[in-house]
């Protein structure tokens, strides 16, 4: 009997294209970044809304950094 080898894949099943990869994280870095240059006032509207799209603009980091080819 032949010997076979399993290989474990322990990333995604699924991968992004080098390209989408980046545009994904850049798109996610700029998303962090923008809140930092709009001024609000401590507990208003526009502060949660800063906090949702950093949160959001972490979270297409994180996961274009994890889809990448």
């Amino acid at each position: 009997m032949a010997e076979e080898t399993a290989q474990k894949n322990l990333g995604p099943k699924k991968r992004l294209t080098k390209g989408q990869a980046i545009g994904v994280m850049a798109t996610g870095g700029v998303l962090l970044v923008i809140p930092w240059f709009i001024a609000s006032e401590s507990d208003s509207a526009l502060q949660m809304v800063k906090i949702s799209i950093g949160l959001v603009g972490f979270v297409a980091l994180c996961l274009g950094s994890y889809y990448r080819p």
